[in-house]
């Protein structure tokens, strides 16, 4: 294993593996895991990891939890200011942009203002 990579890393990549091959119930629980197990500290790290978590709710066509952790990786990445992570989840908001759900409708508006101000 690689030094700086803790269990918490390990379990949010396995889980955006999992992902990346079609599984979103394993990937969300493995994102989770890694949640878990996340230094409170590594704000960036958290915010990227909800973005992976958001993406498999709604692959889970779990519209609403999607669009919760969508909005906590948004208002994490902000609130650290890391622009990779604002980058990653903006992506992932603008990819959404033809859902419907009343939630994502809500959460693409509310993106639109903390992005602008």
């Amino acid at each position: 294993m690689v030094a700086w990579m803790s269990a918490a890393d390990l379990s949010a990549d396995a889980g955006r593996c999992w992902l990346d091959l079609g599984d979103p119930t394993r990937a969300d629980a493995a994102i989770g895991g890694g949640l878990t197990e996340l230094d409170p500290r590594r704000a960036h790290t958290k915010a990227v990891f909800l973005t992976y978590r958001a993406e498999s709710a709604l692959r889970r066509k779990d519209a609403q939890a999607a669009a919760a952790d969508a909005r906590t990786a948004l208002d994490t990445a902000l609130g650290s200011g890391a622009r990779r992570c604002i980058e990653l989840i903006s992506a992932l908001i603008r990819c959404w942009g033809a859902l419907t759900e009343p939630s994502l409708v809500e959460l693409r508006e509310y993106a639109h203002e903390r992005l602008a101000g």
